[in-house]
Protein backbone atom coordinates (compact mmCIF):
# COMPACT_ATOMS: atom_id res chain seq x y z
CA UNK A 1 0.00 0.00 0.00
CA UNK A 2 2.83 2.44 -0.54
CA UNK A 3 1.26 3.66 -3.71
CA UNK A 4 -1.73 5.30 -1.62
CA UNK A 5 -2.13 8.42 0.79
CA UNK A 6 -3.45 8.08 3.99
CA UNK A 7 -6.82 8.91 3.33
CA UNK A 8 -6.93 6.02 0.61
CA UNK A 9 -5.58 3.81 3.22
CA UNK A 10 -8.59 4.91 5.64
CA UNK A 11 -11.00 3.95 3.36
CA UNK A 12 -9.70 0.22 2.33
CA UNK A 13 -9.69 -0.19 6.29
CA UNK A 14 -13.11 1.12 7.05
CA UNK A 15 -14.73 -0.50 3.91
CA UNK A 16 -12.53 -4.02 5.22
CA UNK A 17 -14.30 -3.30 8.45
CA UNK A 18 -17.69 -2.55 7.06
CA UNK A 19 -18.30 -5.12 4.44
CA UNK A 20 -22.09 -5.01 4.48
CA UNK A 21 -21.97 -1.14 3.75
CA UNK A 22 -24.83 -1.10 1.15
CA UNK A 23 -26.85 1.71 1.49
CA UNK A 24 -24.30 3.69 3.51
CA UNK A 25 -23.47 7.44 2.17
CA UNK A 26 -20.43 9.42 1.21
CA UNK A 27 -21.23 11.48 4.23
CA UNK A 28 -21.40 8.97 6.22
CA UNK A 29 -18.11 7.51 5.48
CA UNK A 30 -16.84 11.10 5.80
CA UNK A 31 -18.51 11.70 8.93
CA UNK A 32 -16.60 8.36 10.26
CA UNK A 33 -13.14 8.92 8.96
CA UNK A 34 -12.91 12.53 9.70
CA UNK A 35 -12.73 13.81 6.83
CA UNK A 36 -14.58 17.69 5.93
CA UNK A 37 -15.98 16.92 2.65
CA UNK A 38 -18.20 13.71 0.87
CA UNK A 39 -16.71 14.52 -2.38
CA UNK A 40 -13.14 14.13 -1.44
CA UNK A 41 -14.44 10.51 -0.31
CA UNK A 42 -15.53 10.32 -3.98
CA UNK A 43 -12.73 11.12 -5.36
CA UNK A 44 -10.85 8.93 -3.51
CA UNK A 45 -12.84 5.78 -3.83
CA UNK A 46 -12.74 6.51 -7.58
CA UNK A 47 -9.04 6.83 -7.80
CA UNK A 48 -8.85 3.86 -5.58
CA UNK A 49 -10.82 1.84 -8.82
CA UNK A 50 -8.26 3.16 -10.79
CA UNK A 51 -6.12 1.19 -9.04
CA UNK A 52 -8.00 -1.73 -9.00
CA UNK A 53 -8.26 -1.37 -5.30
CA UNK A 54 -12.02 -1.25 -5.61
CA UNK A 55 -14.87 -1.97 -7.96
CA UNK A 56 -17.75 0.12 -8.78
CA UNK A 57 -21.36 -1.25 -9.83
CA UNK A 58 -25.01 -0.16 -9.37
CA UNK A 59 -24.54 -1.37 -5.94
CA UNK A 60 -22.15 1.09 -4.94
CA UNK A 61 -17.88 0.56 -4.16
CA UNK A 62 -16.83 -2.81 -3.12
CA UNK A 63 -13.87 -3.44 -1.73
CA UNK A 64 -11.43 -6.02 -4.40
CA UNK A 65 -7.99 -6.25 -2.53
CA UNK A 66 -6.21 -4.90 0.55
CA UNK A 67 -3.06 -4.91 -1.94
CA UNK A 68 -2.58 -4.25 -5.48
CA UNK A 69 0.52 -7.11 -5.49
CA UNK A 70 -2.05 -9.47 -4.49
CA UNK A 71 -4.68 -8.57 -7.58
CA UNK A 72 -1.83 -9.03 -10.14
CA UNK A 73 -1.08 -12.42 -9.17
CA UNK A 74 -4.83 -13.13 -9.18
CA UNK A 75 -5.28 -16.50 -11.47
CA UNK A 76 -8.68 -16.01 -13.41
CA UNK A 77 -9.74 -18.16 -16.42
CA UNK A 78 -10.29 -16.23 -19.68
CA UNK A 79 -12.44 -17.62 -22.76
CA UNK A 80 -10.98 -18.62 -25.71
CA UNK A 81 -13.39 -18.39 -28.56
CA UNK A 82 -12.25 -20.43 -31.58
CA UNK A 83 -10.82 -19.04 -34.42
CA UNK A 84 -10.31 -15.28 -35.79
CA UNK A 85 -9.67 -15.56 -39.75
CA UNK A 86 -6.13 -13.84 -39.96
CA UNK A 87 -7.46 -14.08 -43.64
CA UNK A 88 -10.16 -13.07 -46.13
CA UNK A 89 -12.01 -15.84 -45.86
CA UNK A 90 -13.44 -17.18 -42.46
CA UNK A 91 -15.97 -19.50 -40.77
CA UNK A 92 -19.24 -17.71 -39.67
CA UNK A 93 -20.09 -17.06 -35.91
CA UNK A 94 -17.72 -17.34 -32.99
CA UNK A 95 -19.65 -19.20 -31.02
CA UNK A 96 -19.77 -22.62 -33.70
CA UNK A 97 -16.48 -23.60 -31.93
CA UNK A 98 -15.90 -24.78 -29.04
CA UNK A 99 -15.09 -22.31 -25.78
CA UNK A 100 -11.73 -23.68 -23.92
CA UNK A 101 -10.20 -21.65 -21.01
CA UNK A 102 -7.04 -20.22 -19.94
CA UNK A 103 -5.28 -19.59 -16.67
CA UNK A 104 -3.57 -16.40 -16.78
CA UNK A 105 -2.78 -13.46 -14.15
CA UNK A 106 -2.90 -9.35 -14.81
CA UNK A 107 0.79 -9.37 -14.18
CA UNK A 108 1.30 -11.74 -17.24
CA UNK A 109 -1.25 -9.84 -19.40
CA UNK A 110 -0.17 -6.68 -17.88
CA UNK A 111 -3.52 -5.09 -18.66
CA UNK A 112 -5.43 -4.01 -15.80
CA UNK A 113 -9.32 -4.39 -17.24
CA UNK A 114 -8.91 -8.20 -17.77
CA UNK A 115 -12.58 -8.83 -17.13
CA UNK A 116 -13.05 -6.90 -20.67
CA UNK A 117 -10.91 -9.44 -22.28
CA UNK A 118 -11.06 -12.86 -24.01
CA UNK A 119 -8.86 -14.86 -25.92
CA UNK A 120 -9.51 -15.73 -29.96
CA UNK A 121 -6.65 -18.00 -31.93
CA UNK A 122 -5.76 -16.71 -35.06
CA UNK A 123 -5.75 -18.91 -38.31
CA UNK A 124 -4.18 -17.89 -41.55
CA UNK A 125 -0.76 -15.83 -42.72
CA UNK A 126 -2.31 -12.75 -43.57
CA UNK A 127 -1.33 -11.14 -40.20
CA UNK A 128 2.47 -12.31 -40.20
CA UNK A 129 4.79 -11.64 -38.83
CA UNK A 130 3.04 -9.68 -35.83
CA UNK A 131 0.21 -12.42 -35.90
CA UNK A 132 1.07 -15.97 -37.21
CA UNK A 133 -1.00 -18.94 -37.29
CA UNK A 134 -2.12 -20.70 -34.13
CA UNK A 135 -1.05 -17.67 -31.53
CA UNK A 136 -3.30 -16.99 -28.86
CA UNK A 137 -4.72 -13.11 -29.43
CA UNK A 138 -5.78 -11.40 -26.65
CA UNK A 139 -8.67 -9.01 -27.26
CA UNK A 140 -10.03 -5.90 -25.17
CA UNK A 141 -13.82 -5.68 -25.66
CA UNK A 142 -14.36 -2.07 -26.64
CA UNK A 143 -15.87 -0.74 -29.96
CA UNK A 144 -13.57 2.66 -30.34
CA UNK A 145 -10.15 1.81 -31.88
CA UNK A 146 -6.93 4.21 -33.01
CA UNK A 147 -5.47 4.19 -36.53
CA UNK A 148 -2.54 2.52 -35.01
CA UNK A 149 -4.56 -1.01 -33.61
CA UNK A 150 -5.29 -4.04 -34.80
CA UNK A 151 -8.92 -4.78 -34.23
CA UNK A 152 -11.01 -8.01 -33.96
CA UNK A 153 -13.70 -7.36 -36.30
CA UNK A 154 -17.02 -9.11 -37.48
CA UNK A 155 -16.92 -8.54 -41.41
CA UNK A 156 -20.33 -10.22 -43.11
CA UNK A 157 -20.21 -12.61 -39.67
CA UNK A 158 -16.24 -13.42 -40.21
CA UNK A 159 -14.04 -13.04 -37.20
CA UNK A 160 -11.16 -11.30 -38.67
CA UNK A 161 -8.32 -9.88 -37.19
CA UNK A 162 -7.36 -6.89 -38.99
CA UNK A 163 -6.05 -3.40 -38.97
CA UNK A 164 -8.87 -0.50 -40.39
CA UNK A 165 -7.64 2.16 -42.52
CA UNK A 166 -9.15 5.56 -44.56
CA UNK A 167 -8.13 5.94 -47.87
CA UNK A 168 -10.05 7.92 -50.45
CA UNK A 169 -13.40 8.50 -48.10
CA UNK A 170 -13.64 4.73 -47.70
CA UNK A 171 -12.68 1.91 -44.86
CA UNK A 172 -10.21 -0.67 -45.46
CA UNK A 173 -9.50 -3.65 -43.99
CA UNK A 174 -5.20 -4.24 -43.89
CA UNK A 175 -3.20 -7.33 -43.46
CA UNK A 176 0.50 -7.34 -42.43
CA UNK A 177 1.91 -9.48 -44.62
CA UNK A 178 2.31 -7.62 -47.96
CA UNK A 179 0.82 -10.26 -50.23
CA UNK A 180 -2.79 -9.89 -48.64
CA UNK A 181 -4.81 -7.52 -50.50
CA UNK A 182 -6.62 -4.69 -48.50
CA UNK A 183 -10.74 -5.66 -48.43
CA UNK A 184 -12.95 -2.37 -48.96
CA UNK A 185 -15.55 -2.29 -46.17
CA UNK A 186 -19.07 -1.49 -48.40
CA UNK A 187 -21.45 0.53 -47.18
CA UNK A 188 -23.63 -2.68 -47.45
CA UNK A 189 -21.63 -4.80 -45.18
CA UNK A 190 -22.53 -5.98 -41.26
CA UNK A 191 -19.07 -4.76 -39.72
CA UNK A 192 -18.47 -4.27 -36.15
CA UNK A 193 -15.64 -3.79 -34.29
CA UNK A 194 -16.03 -6.31 -30.94
CA UNK A 195 -12.60 -5.11 -29.29
CA UNK A 196 -8.62 -4.10 -29.96
CA UNK A 197 -5.76 -6.52 -29.95
CA UNK A 198 -3.67 -6.39 -26.92
CA UNK A 199 -1.36 -9.05 -26.75
CA UNK A 200 -0.57 -12.01 -28.80
CA UNK A 201 1.00 -15.14 -27.12
CA UNK A 202 3.48 -16.71 -29.64
CA UNK A 203 3.32 -20.87 -30.21
CA UNK A 204 1.01 -21.80 -27.34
Amino acid sequence: MKDLDNIQKALISFFKKNTHQEGITLREIAASLGINHPQTVLNKLNQLVLKWYFAKDEHGYRLLRESFGDRMNDVIQLPIYGFAQCGNKGKKILDEYSQEKIPVTIAMLGIKDINSCFFVRAKGNSMEPKIQDGDLVLIKQQPSYDPSDYVFILHNNLPKLKKIIKKDGKLWLESVNRFFDQVEVDKYDETKVVGVVKKVIKNF
